[in-house]
């Protein structure tokens, strides 16, 4: 059985999570601070790559606090 000591070791032991999309958007922004539609068409590839890990990671940490809710009960 899981002890509460254990589970809050596991979870200080997860490495950080860097998520690209973060970086492309910076990359995505023109001179005035908005999105600029070309570099949006230059980078779609980037971008689709970005999205999904960024859904994946949003997908993984909402089954993370199913869990950790559950455990509460």
């Amino acid at each position: 059985m899981m002890t509460l000591e254990k589970l809050l070791e596991l979870l200080k032991n997860l490495p950080p999570v860097h998520l690209e999309i973060i970086d492309l958007t910076w990359k995505l922004v023109g001179e005035d601070g908005k999105l600029d539609e070309q570099k949006i068409s230059f980078y779609y590839t980037e971008i689709e790559k970005a999205t999904a890990q960024a859904e994946s990671y949003a997908k993984e940490t909402a089954d993370l606090i199913r869990c950790l809710t559950s455990l509460n009960r």
